[in-house]
This record gives C-alpha cells, structure tokens and sequence, in this order.
C-alpha cells in the first residue's frame, strides 16, 4: 500500500519536480541570453563611442597641422613679398581649425582637450603675430615680428605630438604613452616669448 501511494504520489510529483527544474533552466537560459545582449550592446556603444573620438581626433589633429602650415607658408610668403592666396589659405584653415575645436570640445576628453588647448594657444598667439606683420610695411620690425611667428610655429610641433600619443592611447591604437610623453611639454620644455 505506501509502495503504491509513493508510486501514484511520486509520479505527479516527478511532473511538477521537473516542471520546476525546467523553468529555472529556462530563466537561467533567458538570464544569460539577456547578459549577452546587454554585453553586446555595451559593446557596440563602445564601438560607436569610439569610432566618434577616432574621427574628432583625426579631424582635429589635421587641421591643427593645416592652420600651423598654412600660416608658416604665408610668413614666409610675406618675407618674400606677395601673399594674397597664403593669406586666404591661412584664414580657411583657421576657420577649419575653429570649427573641429568645436566638435571636440563636445567629445575629447579633459586631458586632450588641456593638451591642444596649449598647441591652440600658440596657434592664436601666432595668428595675431601673422596678422600685424601683414599689416606693417616691409621693415627690420616686420621681419622680427615674422622671425617670431615662425619660432612659435616650429615650436608647436612637439606639443602636437604629445597631443597625438595621448589620442592614439584614448582611441586604442596604443597600449601605453610613449617613454618620451611629458603632458608638461607645453610649459617647460619650449618656452617661447608671447611679447608682440
């Protein structure tokens, strides 16, 4: 008699038993294909995030370098005489410069955004040279005032390079910062006179 209620009570509740482990395996499986989605969506978010800082870099470190050239051809464009179409290219580059630092500003990071800050700097200072030397006439004033702009233009070139290896290491084409990296390169080691 106990032989056969454990037989026609156990066979119900071997029913509800596995119905019961069914369902958790299935919650656990519903659980984890859940965890993939979220993990594939950081991801992808991570990817875009990415992709995003990549192309502001790109475009920022560019055009910083096209302003800064663009303003040494038209100094030396000016020391040499004509330099209407140096003039016109070294406004568009400002112009393109601007715009990509305003960009950036919405997507580079704090330490980045310090960095170029310092090389924009420069590039302003420079610019505000450039411009007054355009204005004066072709004297030894004028020609130390250009003697200047391109000091202060060859000494932006190390700094954009300690910009770059602080992009390459956010967007994950570099695993550490260069031995030679100084975040400090811009306040120490080329000083150069900001006197108009």
């Amino acid at each position: 008699m106990i032989v056969t209620i454990v037989g026609v009570g156990g066979t119900p509740a071997s029913a509800v038993v596995t119905q019961v482990l069914s369902q958790r395996a299935e919650l656990r499986r519903l659980e984890e294909q859940k965890q993939a989605r979220l993990a594939e969506q950081r991801a992808a978010a991570d990817h875009r995030r990415t992709d995003q800082l990549r192309h502001c870099y790109v475009q920022l470190n560019a055009h910083d370098r096209h302003y800064r050239d663009a303003m040494l051809a038209y100094a030396h464009a000016l020391e040499s005489g004509s330099a209407d179409a140096e003039a016109v290219e070294a406004s568009n580059a400002r112009r393109a410069q601007r715009d990509t630092r305003a960009e950036a500003q919405l997507v580079a990071s704090d330490a980045v955004l310090e960095l170029e800050g310092r090389v924009n700097d420069r590039l302003r200072t420079a610019y505000s040279y450039l411009m007054k030397a355009a204005d004066e006439s072709d004297s030894p004033t004028r020609r130390a005032r250009l003697d200047q702009v391109i000091g202060l233009l060859d000494s932006i070139i190390p700094q954009q390079g300690h910009v770059r290896a602080l992009m390459r290491l956010e967007v994950g084409n570099a695993q550490q910062l260069p031995d030679w990296y100084d975040p400090e390169i811009g306040l120490t080691t080329h000083q150069v006179s900001t006197q108009p």
